[in-house]
């Protein structure tokens, strides 16, 4: 299925390279079931990075996996306000997010105790991370240019980075490190998204 959302922010057609960031505990702090735009706060040198991303003229792609729209606690209208907030955010600064794809389903298939709105989410989907449909949609749009990579802080990110094909930056978090260099083997890990940033230019 491709039912997955798609925002596209800015496309100047002359890009010199696309880049896949995720978005909760890489550009904006993690919190459990976001669902308001209050809650939003930008991580320390985010800004920086997608700062020096703008100036090489490189597009900024966000591929995120949002399940609590499939948890029924939060809608797509609220998801697609939740992310044009965040790219305001970063406007407000004179800096552009070129687009968000968010995965909003999850396999888990119990229904039990969930809005009748979120049941259709309630699916093993293509788009979710570690698949790569979304990844594929971006490049439709954006073309096959160079590819720098994939920056996250999940497990998932970096095998969905594997699974299609170009290096990946692990941003150390709470998770544990050891389990996702072992199991995802990233090409390298860092503690902040500039820093990741430098790493893939």
């Amino acid at each position: 299925m491709t039912d997955f959302v798609e925002q596209i922010y800015h496309n100047k057609k002359n890009y010199q390279g696309i880049i896949f960031l995720d978005r909760d505990g890489t550009v904006n702090e993690t919190v459990a079931y976001l669902n308001k735009k209050s809650q939003l706060k930008i991580l320390p040198t985010a800004n920086e990075g997608i700062e020096l991303l703008n100036k090489r003229q490189i597009a900024v792609v966000i591929i995120t996996n949002q399940p609590s729209i499939a948890r029924g606690l939060i809608t797509i209208n609220s998801l697609r306000e939740i992310n044009d907030e965040l790219v305001k955010k970063f406007n407000t600064m004179g800096l552009y997010i070129d687009a968000i794809y968010s995965c909003p389903h999850h396999p888990e298939k119990n229904h039990d105790d969930i809005p009748h709105f979120a049941m259709k989410y309630r699916v093993d989907c293509n788009c979710r991370k570690p698949k790569i449909e979304m990844f594929e949609k971006a490049m439709s749009e954006y073309g096959h240019k160079r590819i720098l990579g994939m920056i996250g802080d999940h497990e998932r990110d970096i095998l969905a980075g594997k699974n299609f094909g170009i290096k990946t930056v692990f941003l150390k978090n709470s998770q544990s490190e050891s389990k996702v260099l072992k199991i995802a083997k990233p090409d390298y890990v860092c503690d902040n998204l500039l820093d990741a940033v430098k790493a893939l230019l």
